[in-house]
């Protein structure tokens, strides 16, 4: 993958465009997803899953070119503030930036799931 790919990567995860589009597969469903439209409606979204942890944290780790999108593998940490018990998961975005910009975040649970979405399956 190119470092310009990747700085690309980066970039659009700092600028994401006002009218970002976040597709997130809901809980216990099959083929269903919430979308969400809008930094906002992104920035409510991650406030929510953050809510229930201490010292939350989120981290791209890994980058895959796939033409006009790019898989981001995102690692969560932090700690449960009921339990305490410590939390450390990984995550698949698939990004699709457009001038310079993230239009559109899809979320998966798996690096499979994400690698299917955009053509590279494993």
């Amino acid at each position: 993958m190119s470092q310009e790919s990747v700085a690309r990567a980066h970039d659009a995860y700092e600028v994401l465009d006002r009218a970002v589009e976040t597709r997130v597969p809901l809980a216990g469903t099959v083929d269903s997803t919430a979308v969400r439209q809008g930094y906002a409606a992104m920035k409510e979204r991650l406030t929510e899953m953050f809510a229930a942890m201490d010292e939350p944290r989120i981290a791209a780790e890994e980058f895959i070119e796939a033409g006009v999108r790019i898989v981001v593998a995102v690692r969560v940490s932090g700690r449960g503030k009921a339990s305490g018990a410590h939390v450390d998961t990984r995550w698949f975005h698939v990004l699709t930036e457009r001038d310079g910009k993230a239009v559109r975040i899809e979320w998966y649970a798996t690096r499979a799931e994400a690698l299917k979405a955009v053509g590279l399956e494993e």
